[in-house]
C-alpha cells in the first residue's frame, strides 16, 4: 500500500543529513560506539523509518576526517555532497542543487540527534505540506524534547535567499534567518501537546549527553516506534530529579 502523503500531496521531500567529525566538545561524536553500532549508523537507521522522506543526501565537509561519511554513502548507495565546514547554508543549498533541485521540501537532518522520532517527523511533514508554508521549526519556544524532530523548508524559498544577506551565525544556523525575518515568511508554529516536555535535550554534545542517550536507547529498544516519544517523556518526567 502506497503512502497517502505521497499520493495526495505529490510533494517530493529531500532529507539533508548534516554531519561532520570536527566537534570541539566531544571528539568524533558521530563515530562513538552505541551498543552494536555507532551514533551515526543508529541515527541513519531511525531516519530511514520516516515514510514521508523520498530521498536522502549526506552533506558533510571536505575535511579528511569526514571521509568516513563518503565511505558510508558509497556502501549504502546514498548521494553525498562535500563542502564548507562553517557555511552550513551553502552546504545545504549545494546539496539540493547537486540533485538538480527536484524536491519541493527540504528537511534538515542533524546527525547528532540519534533519538529522532520518525512518527513525529512524518506528522510534521504532513502538516507542512498541507499549506504553502516556507518554514517550520520544532524548536519554537522549545515545547517538545530537543532532538525529536527537525526544521523543514520550502525548497524554493530556501534557494531564493541571498547569501550576502546572511550573518555568519545565520550561515551556520539557517533557522535563525527565518526567525529573525519571520514577518517575511509563512511559518508553521505548532507542536503536539502530548509531546510537551521543554526541558529534555537529546542532542549529543557532551559525555553527559552520551550517557543520557544510551540510557534512553536501552529503554526504548523493545518499544514500538510510535510509542517511543511518550515512553521517553514519561521516563524523563519520573526521573528528572536525576538530571
Amino acid at each position: 500500500k502506497k503512502n497517502n502523503f505521497k499520493n495526495y500531496m505529490k510533494k517530493k521531500v529531500l532529507g539533508v543529513i548534516l554531519c561532520r567529525s570536527n566537534s570541539s566538545r566531544l571528539k568524533n561524536k558521530l563515530k562513538i560506539k552505541l551498543y552494536n553500532t555507532n551514533i551515526f549508523t543508529y541515527f541513519f537507521k531511525r531516519l530511514s523509518y520516516c515514510k514521508n522522506i523520498d530521498e536522502i543526501i549526506i552533506s558533510t565537509t571536505k575535511n579528511k576526517n569526514d571521509d568516513y561519511f563518503q565511505t558510508f554513502a558509497e556502501k549504502n548507495n546514498l548521494h553525498i555532497y562535500r563542502g564548507s565546514q562553517n557555511n552550513v547554508f551553502e552546504r545545504v543549498k549545494n546539496s539540493i542543487n547537486y540533485l538538480d533541485n527536484k524536491f519541493d521540501i527540504v528537511i534538515r537532518c542533524n546527525a547528532d540527534n540519534p533519538l529522532i522520532m520518525p512518527t513525529i517527523i512524518d506528522e510534521d511533514l504532513n502538516l507542512f505540506s498541507k499549506c504553502d508554508y516556507d518554514f517550520f521549526t520544532p524548536f519554537y519556544n522549545n515545547q517538545i524534547p530537543f532532538g525529536f524532530s527537525f526544521s523543514i523548508f520550502k525548497t524554493k524559498t530556501l534557494l531564493n535567499i541571498s547569501e550576502t544577506k546572511l550573518t555568519n551565525k545565520q550561515k551556520e544556523h539557517i533557522d535563525n534567518y527565518f526567525i529573525d525575518n519571520s514577518k517575511k515568511y509563512k511559518i508553521l508554529k505548532r507542536y503536539n501537546r502530548k509531546y510537551f516536555c521543554p526541558n529534555l535535550f537529546l542532542t549529543l554534545d557532551t559525555k553527559f549527553d552520551l550517557k543520557r542517550i544510551k540510557y534512553f536507547v536501552n529503554k526504548i529498544k523493545n518499544i514500538q516506534l510510535k510509542k517511543q516519544p511518550e515512553k521517553i517523556i514519561k521516563i524523563f518526567q519520573l526521573m528528572k530529579s536525576i538530571y
